[in-house]
């Protein structure tokens, strides 16, 4: 059993984000689910972009995008960011060096610009460390509602850490296969995250999660 416990303050509380969720999209010719199951087998999300106010410069680091889902919140979030996922506990996610996005203008997004202009032959300079983690607030950005987290350097997790995962319900069975087949044999570990759709009412995703 995972170390990790979910962030509940209250079971009732459905507005308070417990999970946080990174989303799989299609890449290519392959699939949002096949993303899935990549993952999984690796154990691995990768860092594959730059984001935040030092995306353009070469020491910002790589990193990993999740969103916060309260119960109330997953459809909406499904809605813009695909119906397939895996979710963890914010503490696990912190544990990784993750961390909430914040948002920063005028005198504020001036002063990070100056530090990282003093740091741009410097590698090993603070504000590396902090530029994955701060965006600049523009017009054209109308997510401000996702309550985005970044994990830099990428995210290696073992299977007693996926608190659920995130896909349409008339593909459970497909995948509970898959996952049995993989894991008999070698090539993946075998999950037994819960799995939820997010078209499920919010009571029925809160007794999967809390019966799991």
């Amino acid at each position: 059993m995972t170390q990790f416990t979910t962030d509940k303050c209250n079971a009732s509380w459905d507005d308070v984000p417990d999970y946080l969720v990174h989303f799989t999209k299609t890449i290519g010719d392959r699939k949002s689910i096949l993303n899935i199951q990549n993952i999984l087998a690796t154990g691995e999300i990768e860092a594959r972009n730059k984001f935040g106010v030092g995306r353009y410069y070469e020491h910002c680091p790589r990193a990993v995008c999740l969103s916060e889902a309260s119960l109330q919140q997953l459809a909406r979030l499904a809605k813009y960011r695909g119906r397939y996922g895996l979710g963890f506990t914010k503490q696990f996610i912190r544990s990784k060096g993750g961390g909430p996005l914040f948002q920063v203008q005028d005198e504020r997004y001036e002063a990070i610009t100056s530090l990282i202009r003093a740091g741009l032959n410097d590698p090993n300079a603070s504000i590396w460390t902090l530029v994955p983690f701060i965006d600049r607030v523009l017009p054209s950005y109308q997510y401000d509602w996702d309550k985005e987290w970044r994990v830099p350097g990428g995210l290696g997790f073992t299977d007693d850490v996926v608190s659920f995962i995130l896909l349409p319900e008339e593909e459970h069975d497909a995948f509970h296969t898959f996952q049995s087949r993989g894991h008999n044999e070698g090539n993946s570990p075998l999950f037994k995250s819960p799995l939820i759709d997010h078209r499920w009412a919010k009571e029925r995703v809160r007794d999967t999660l809390l019966n799991a």
